[in-house]
């Protein structure tokens, strides 16, 4: 249970929210994609299962002569329900990274981009984060005992599991199609039930 301050009248914030991480799935390329198409299918999947994007930090350091480092840090967060909210984190480090113009069999010239790319996944569930739980210490208490025995079943029962297995990791096997990897078959695809 979280520490009260000296006064013994109020929990924290940072005390009060319950988070638990995730393992962090990676892929590591070395080859030639498209950035654009990767940015706008990944926007794309998080849309069309409700949730909020964000594009957190994105750095372009400087370039040396085997070509540009980048960095993208992006967000996405659903809310599940007034309890659980899921909060899934993409890492993308490119190296050595040069942009190149390629002209289509129809035509239409457009962009790639040839290097090595990291693209790393994280994942987390946040539980009860609002601030309504602090307004008394007797709320605190009363939040606690909710997790403890009314909620437990429901927390042991593959929150976790659902949104590393239907979310994350369906991501990542998409992700690898989208870059064209060796790597075809999505193993985890039954893992959670059929309707997934």
């Amino acid at each position: 249970m979280a520490e009260a301050n000296k006064k013994g009248t109020s929990i924290s914030y940072e005390d009060s929210i319950q988070l638990m991480q995730m393992p962090r799935p990676h892929l590591r390329f070395k080859g030639v994609w498209d950035m654009q198409d990767l940015y706008e299918f990944m926007i794309t999947y998080f849309r069309d299962r409700k949730y909020k994007f964000y594009e957190r930090q994105y750095k372009h350091k400087v370039p040396h002569p085997y070509g540009v480092e980048r960095q993208h840090v992006w967000q996405a967060d659903a809310v599940f329900d007034e309890t659980y909210q899921w909060h899934i984190n993409v890492y993308i480090h490119t190296y050595d990274a040069q942009d190149i113009t390629v002209k289509m069999r129809d035509g239409t010239v457009r962009t790639f981009t040839k290097g090595r790319i990291w693209i790393e996944f994280s994942g987390r569930v946040t539980i009860f984060d609002d601030h309504r739980w602090l307004e008394s210490p007797l709320a605190a208490q009363f939040k606690m005992f909710i997790n403890r025995y009314v909620q437990k079943k429901r927390h042991q029962n593959g929150m976790w599991d659902v949104l590393m297995y239907r979310e994350i990791q369906k991501l990542v096997w998409l992700t690898r199609r989208r870059l064209k990897m060796e790597y075809d078959d999505y193993e985890q695809r039954h893992w959670t039930g059929v309707h997934g």
